[in-house]
């Protein structure tokens, strides 16, 4: 029961890949012989899963982000002390990881 379970996530996740809206997918899995409840509860799960990846994907993002924010602060303090290549490892680095973490925002809203 489950692999079918998840091969009809697949399957509603194609659609929506596709450019198809919710109520077309929902239609179309009606015309296809499943019960307007299951088709409604299909679509919702399969969405619900989608969002689920986004946001570990967006989460992914923030904290690598936040680590290369990190990892732009502890060389900056050290090369502070040397003066070598000091504005590129503060404003390229911490750009870097701004960027990513704001990518990661992105993703999951």
């Amino acid at each position: 029961m489950l692999n079918e379970q998840d091969a009809l996530y697949g399957y509603v996740l194609s659609l929506f890949a596709q450019g198809m809206s919710r109520e077309q997918v929902i239609a179309h899995l009606l015309d296809n012989g499943h019960d307007e409840v299951f088709a409604k509860e299909l679509v919702a799960g399969a969405l619900k899963l989608r969002d689920a990846k986004k946001r570990h994907q967006g989460l992914v993002f923030i904290l690598f982000g936040a680590f290369v924010c990190l990892l732009s602060f502890a060389l900056t303090i050290t090369s502070s002390f040397t003066q070598s290549s000091f504005p590129y490892v503060l404003f390229g680095l911490t750009s870097l990881g701004i960027i990513i973490v704001f990518a990661g925002f992105i993703k999951i809203f």
